[in-house]
């Protein structure tokens, strides 16, 4: 799995901060060590195309900001790039040339910084401290995952469209959140499943299809104390102006 950051620039404009871009650089290495945002409560909303996914954003914004030391983190999550469209039709990213590479990779991320701004902006339109998770992979559900572990997550906001939210309740769906819910992710994280502004109760369908694992351990399981040897990776950190 790449691992990429962006950078959210900020600039004064008619008396209120706007929001004005979204880079992505490429990070090298990783930084280990417990992972630590200096006591500070953390929300993390996964964001992506759908319509659910700001629903999700301003449930958790409504919900789950209970002070304004509350910190959330936006996490998008997208495909790996493998072929380059041209004229004729496509070719693997080996074959392609290095222009036609940084083109389409330029475009791909203006694409993003499009989605990303408009979660943004409802975030600042609510005086809510920000900050942006990108990670290029070609599975959502075990991207999200991995950043459970890695990142020691504990709140996560994931919203899920009405046609998925009926057999979400069964856990007989491969939707997003189904699959993090079935994971062991699940035990450590707080999972809040959003459909149409509403929480919906999946914990009850995880247990059933989990007859091994009863509601008293689930309990326990969430207080264990975390691996202290994660490391933390794709944060980005809002410029400020000086």
């Amino acid at each position: 799995m790449q691992r990429r950051s962006n950078e959210i620039e900020e600039e004064e404009e008619d008396g209120r901060r706007g929001l004005e871009s979204v880079r992505e650089s490429q990070l090298e290495g990783r930084s280990s060590g417990t992972v630590s945002m200096n006591g500070e409560d953390c929300v993390y909303v996964g964001v992506g195309k759908g319509d659910s996914s700001m629903e999700a954003l301003r449930w958790a914004i409504d919900n789950l900001m209970t002070s304004s030391s509350t910190l959330l983190f936006l996490i998008h999550v997208f495909p790996e790039t493998r072929f380059i469209p041209y004229p004729l039709g496509r070719l693997t990213r080996e074959k392609a040339s290095q222009e036609q590479v940084e083109s389409f990779m330029s475009q791909e991320r203006e694409k993003r910084r499009t989605l990303l701004l408009k979660f943004l902006h409802a975030c600042s339109a609510s005086k809510v401290k920000v900050e942006t998770i990108l990670v290029e992979s070609d599975s959502v559900a075990k991207a999200v995952q991995d950043l459970i572990t890695i990142l020691n997550i504990r709140k996560l906001v994931l919203g899920i469209d009405k046609s998925n939210a009926r057999k979400a309740t069964t856990m007989k769906g491969n939707s997003v959140p189904e699959l993090i819910m079935r994971s062991s992710a699940a035990d450590v994280c707080e999972v809040k499943v959003i459909c149409q502004g509403k929480e919906i109760n999946m914990e009850q369908a995880t247990m059933a299809s989990s007859p091994a694992k009863s509601p008293i351990a689930h309990r326990q399981n969430k207080d264990q104390p975390l691996d202290p040897f994660a490391c933390i990776c794709f944060i980005s950190k809002p410029k400020t102006n000086r």
